[in-house]
């Protein structure tokens, strides 16, 4: 065998056996999950259901760091500066990949370049909710009010939000003004929301729960094009005549220039553990459906399209680039 060939031959084997390796060798130690939000948040309560899942088929504890405030910018930053190892993972958001590189103009990460997908984990249908002592029980009540008073405001868990943009498109649809009021994480905002320092909110069925219990919250209507089965006798905002329809979905990306081999057993293992009955129980508790991806590349296409998408409503919602 000529020396050129038999040198890329066994160059070639030497790489391809590296990838065998890297693959069959990874993970060999903790995964760090970088949730760019508070601890209690949806995004946060999604994460702690299913990782333990995760880790236990990579055979690796994932230890969930959370990292919130500044519309999830700084945990996402993080992230991005992490090595391309698969040893820190973003548990990402519809903020964090899709709206911000649409508000901020000068982001100290680029989500096109940064990561990579890796794969889609849940859905959270968005659901308008209003304090209970308001009186309001019904989403044309609301209008009505907002329209005769032009002081009502709407919170959200971050400037960028899912819940964010919902409320801007029911601005949008009923021609009524609000004040948004962002917060660093939903918590706090559901507990001023169930006093009744914030008018209205959407967010998720989980996150409003323990105002539902205690019965100072009202559910007025889901941004859904259908009813959700957690909560059938909730109107959708379409059935009410507003045109308002967002979810917030969630995924773990990687860094960018990780290997395929890593980011494939990564997206393998979430997806297995998608299918686990024990963790499909848990998330409904927490009002979220599996909203899985096939592969990797799947969810990359989904994230780019969203992109896209969301830069048409922020564009229409006339929120300018800070």
């Amino acid at each position: 065998m000529p020396f050129r060939v038999m040198g890329l031959s066994i160059s070639l084997a030497v790489a391809l056996g590296s990838a065998a390796f890297a693959q069959a060798d990874y993970p060999n130690k903790p995964i760090h999950m970088i949730v760019p939000l508070p601890a209690g948040s949806a995004a946060d309560g999604i994460a702690r259901v299913v990782m333990p899942a995760v880790e236990k088929l990579l055979g690796q504890p994932i230890i969930i760091e959370n990292e919130g405030g500044a519309a999830s910018i700084p945990g996402t930053a993080r992230a991005a500066k992490s090595a391309a190892d698969g040893y820190t993972l973003l548990f990402g958001t519809v903020a964090t990949q899709v709206s911000n590189p649409n508000m901020f103009k000068a982001l100290p990460y680029d989500p096109a370049k940064d990561f990579t997908a890796v794969a889609r984990v849940g859905l959270q249908t968005l659901l308008m909710a209003v304090p209970t002592s308001s009186g309001i029980g019904s989403v044309d009540k609301f209008v009505e009010k907002a329209k005769e008073t032009g002081n009502r405001t709407f919170a959200s868990a971050g400037i960028g939000t899912s819940a964010h943009l919902c409320a801007e498109l029911l601005k949008q649809r009923s021609g009524i003004k609000l004040r948004h009021i962002p917060y660093q994480g939903g918590a706090q905002s559901v507990l001023d929301l169930m006093r009744g320092e914030i008018s209205m909110m959407f967010y998720s069925l989980a996150q409003f729960q323990p105002g539902l219990q205690s019965g100072e919250l009202k559910l007025l209507g889901i941004a859904a094009d259908k009813r959700s089965k957690f909560t059938p006798d909730v109107p959708t905002m379409k059935e009410l005549g507003y045109d308002v329809v967002m979810t917030s979905w969630y995924g773990v990306y990687a860094r960018s220039g990780t290997k395929p081999e890593i980011v494939d057993k990564v997206a393998n293992a979430i997806n297995k553990a998608l299918k686990d009955p024990g963790v499909i129980a848990a998330l409904e508790k927490t009002g979220t459906e599996v909203y899985a991806t096939e592969t990797p590349a799947d969810y990359q296409t989904f994230t780019n399209t969203e992109r896209a998408r969301y830069g048409e409503i922020i564009n229409a919602a006339g929120i300018p680039k800070t």
